[in-house]
């Protein structure tokens, strides 16, 4: 009789499993499927822009053609999908407010409008565009599920996860950030699995279609004199991300003052880039990588390429260009770095670059979790301490901050800090509760 009961109890168990079971192959489908599809989307995206890099970077002083090309991209925008503005930011807005619904029709003119500003020398990121791209196709694929309200957000956030793991070729990191960027301090465990499931599925898509990754393992010798720096440095790429948000969010508040066209904005902000480009340098053009690979090498940079790259981007967006913001706090980030290196007279500037890399994402974005283990999947695990170190303190001294303005504050980082109602300004954030409000100050993407 005992083994009978035995038996029974057994079964009772496993049919208690069965919905956990059915859970794990559903969102393995979803998963797997909506990485497919962003994968695929994105990737062809990311081979049209680099085609377009090839062949326009070819032509002599090609950034005197910045103002022209922003002018007619603006125009473009205005008459055909004027919705795309606000950028990444519409990800998570959709998300929160929208049930994770973003309109597929506008996904041509923003691949097209993002190839016109990054190939002419616009300071912004691909991520931003790809991420979006990768949410507005998961989105479609939810709709043409017939998916619940809630598994649609869940999809869309599995599209932000292919986008941001097929752009930099990190998958954990993508998934991460998928989660981990909605609220301020909360990550959704929930839809983790399918994000990573997503993250993976899309990064090999890529992979298999051509796309190719740069990864180098930098080896670091631990010491207290880099536990200390790291810790300094932390700081410093607090105040930087602030310094950042705020030098977006003042220009786009400048181009909205000036009583002209869209158009007729975007070709000054085209004359004021190729300022930069003729007088300073057009390493703090497009997409910057040359800098971004200088700085992560360890050689040396211009000091004053943070302020640069910074104000470039600030220019770029707020004028009316169409483009990512992530890739430039990333450039940004890296000469930070490598400056405070430089500064310190350390041999370990290659390992400084990569820290203030991870650490003014963590700041600006708010994910210092995805932060970190982008930096240990692209240039090895001996950073991750000392990443870990300087993201939290950056995440920390940057406040209630975002380029995201639609992010929500879950959790505050300082008890003091929302009780001081100096350091709360006006923007759109708001608690998730949605009754009272912590606001972030915003920028544009």
């Amino acid at each position: 009789m005992e083994p009978v009961l035995f038996g029974c109890r057994l079964l009772t168990q496993y049919y208690k499993q069965l919905p956990l079971l059915r859970h794990i192959i559903k969102w393995t489908y979803f998963g797997v499927t909506t990485g497919v599809i962003a994968g695929l989307g994105v990737t062809l995206f990311l081979q049209l822009l680099a085609w377009a890099i090839a062949v326009w970077t070819q032509v002599p002083y090609y950034y005197f053609f910045i103002p022209p090309v922003l002018f007619l991209n603006s125009l473009l925008v205005r008459w055909l999908a004027p919705g795309i503005s606000g950028g990444s930011d519409k990800m998570v807005e959709a998300i929160h407010q929208k049930a994770g619904y973003l309109p597929l029709a506008e996904v041509p003119v923003k691949i097209i409008a993002t190839v016109m500003t990054i190939t002419a020398g616009g300071s912004a990121g691909k991520e931003g565009p790809a991420a979006q791209l990768g949410a507005t196709l998961a989105s479609a694929w939810g709709r043409f599920l017939q998916a619940a309200d809630a598994d649609c957000k869940q999809i869309v956030i599995c599209g932000i996860s292919a986008g941001f793991a097929v752009v930099f070729g990190t998958p954990v990191a993508g998934a991460i950030f998928a989660v981990e960027v909605l609220f301020v301090g909360k990550i959704l465990y929930d839809t983790l699995y399918p994000a990573c499931i997503a993250g993976a599925a899309g990064y090999y898509v890529a992979y298999f279609t051509g796309i190719s990754y740069v990864y180098r393992d930098i080896i670091i010798e631990s010491s207290c004199y880099l536990t200390m720096g790291a810790i300094v440095l932390g700081l410093l790429c607090g105040a930087v991300s602030v310094f950042f948000i705020k030098t977006i969010q003042q220009c786009g508040r400048y181009f909205d003052r000036l009583q002209l066209t869209k158009p007729v904005k975007a070709f000054i902000g085209g004359v004021m880039l190729t300022c930069i480009a003729h007088f300073i340098s057009p390493l703090y053009l497009g997409l910057s990588t040359e800098l971004l690979e200088t700085g992560v090498r360890g050689d040396s940079i211009p000091a004053a390429a943070f302020f640069w790259k910074t104000l470039a981007t600030a220019v770029t967006l707020g004028c009316g260009g169409t483009g990512g913001i992530i890739m430039p706090v990333i450039v940004v980030g890296t000469a930070a770095g490598n400056l405070f290196g430089q500064l310190i007279g350390s041999v370990d500037i290659q390992a400084y670059a990569v820290i203030g890399m991870a650490a003014l994402l963590a700041g600006a974005v708010n994910t210092p979790i995805a932060a970190v283990i982008m930096a240990a999947e692209l240039y090895g695990s001996d950073v991750i301490p000392y990443a870990a170190i300087s993201c939290l303190i950056s995440y920390i001294i940057s406040g209630h901050r975002s380029i995201y303005p639609s992010q929500m504050i879950a959790t505050g980082k300082c008890p003091a800090f929302l009780t001081d109602t100096g350091n709360t300004v006006r923007g759109a954030g708001k608690t998730q509760a949605g009754t009272s409000k912590n606001p972030l100050q915003v920028s544009r993407d």
